[in-house]
Parts: structure tokens; C-alpha cells; sequence
């Protein structure tokens, strides 16, 4: 087995990203049904922002596996998160009417008008989103129907934003497409919550001296 420390410090990031996993869920349901609202912005901006520690906390429980596609995943749900905040955050008037007075805030207002038209953050987030399900998958590290239902789930989501992208009249956010999403991210956020991620075994070749791993 891997270290203690180790292992504690993985299911410590575990249950973060299951904490995670479900307040964005209800932070975004929640201000969903008020888009228009100062309060559903508020709550939408709040889960844009609560994605950062979840992308940390997915990361640090799977770096240990396949590294550079964990990085990948992590920097595609950091892009999604700061898209959802621009996007989010020009929805208020007062920064909307500061935005317009400058040539950096009104390119910034045109980004946010092309996500908004192209579904881009909500691509990125399926890609993103793909990559960590399926580090999960090669891990072992929850169990593997939570693995493939994140991993194909995602895939739904993705095909329907890369759809939306190609054929815009596509319905990009349609609610068959992002149910699975729903049910795979409730799912894998209360694992990781309540039982967090298995223990890993110590690579072959190394052995145990006061509880740390070291190799031979």
C-alpha cells in the first residue's frame, strides 16, 4: 500500500470533490430557475466558482494515475469556470455598462455573446468532464459503473454541444442530453463523499519503512 499520508491526502481531495460535485449541482438548479434574477445570477456565479475546487479536488484524488490527462481535464474545467464567471459576471448591469466603455471590455462582451451563442464553456466542460471519468475508469479508484456512467454520459453531452457547434438549430442544452450528466454527477459526487476513493497499492518493486512507500 501506498504511504498513509498519502492515502488520507486522496480521500481528503475525494470528498472534496464530492462536496463539491453536489453544491454546484444545486447552486446552478437553484439559480437556473431565476436567470434573470440579481439572485440567480449570484447563485450561477457562486457554482462557476465553486468548480475551481472541484477541478482541484478531481485532480489531486487521480494525478497519481495518468498525470497529463488529469492536467488536461483540470485546465478544461478551469476554462469552463472562468468562462461561466465572464459570462456570468456581464450579466449585471454595472460591470455590462464598464465593460462597453473600453475596447478590452467590449472584446470581452463579444466573447461572452459567442459562448452564449456557441455553447462553448458547456463543450469545454464535457471534454473536461470525459477526461477525469475516464482516469476514473483506468484508477479503479470508485466503483466502475460510476466510471462508465460519468465516462458516457459525458460523451452524450459532448456530442450534443459538438452538434450544437456544427448545426447551431441543434438543441445543444436539451434535457435528454444532460440527464445522464445529472444522475452520473449526483451519483459520483455522494461515492466520493461518504466512502471517498479505494486504497491504491504500492507500485511493484518498492517497500515499506515507517509506513512510507520507497523504492528498491
Amino acid at each position: 500500500m501506498l504511504s498513509d499520508r498519502v492515502q488520507d491526502s486522496r480521500r481528503m481531495w475525494a470528498r472534496l470533490a464530492g462536496l463539491m460535485y453536489l453544491l454546484v449541482l444545486v447552486v446552478d438548479l437553484t439559480g437556473m430557475q431565476f436567470p434573470r434574477a440579481p439572485l440567480g445570477r449570484s447563485l450561477i456565479l457562486a457554482g462557476s466558482l465553486l468548480t475551481v475546487p472541484l477541478a482541484l479536488g478531481l485532480y489531486c484524488t487521480l494525478r497519481m494515475f495518468q498525470p497529463n490527462t488529469a492536467r488536461l481535464a483540470l485546465t478544461c474545467r478551469l476554462i469552463e469556470a472562468a468562462t461561466g464567471i465572464l459570462g456570468t459576471m456581464a450579466g449585471f448591469r454595472i460591470v455590462w455598462t464598464s465593460l462597453a466603455a473600453s475596447h478590452l471590455g467590449t472584446a470581452i462582451l463579444q466573447f461572452v455573446a459567442w459562448n452564449k451563442a456557441t455553447n462553448f464553456g458547456a463543450l469545454i466542460f464535457t471534454i473536461g468532464s470525459t477526461l477525469f471519468f475516464f482516469v476514473f475508469l483506468q484508477s479503479a479508484s470508485i466503483p466502475r459503473f460510476l466510471s462508465w456512467l460519468g465516462l458516457v454520459a459525458s460523451l452524450i453531452a459532448f456530442a450534443a454541444c459538438a452538434a450544437h457547434l456544427i448545426r447551431p438549430q441543434f438543441p445543444a442544452m436539451s434535457v435528454a442530453a444532460w440527464i445522464p450528466m445529472l444522475l452520473a454527477e449526483v451519483s459520483t459526487g455522494g461515492w466520493l463523499l461518504i466512502r471517498a476513493v479505494d486504497p491504491v497499492p504500492a507500485p511493484a518493486g518498492t517497500l515499506h519503512r515507517d509506513g512510507e512507500a520507497i523504492s528498491q
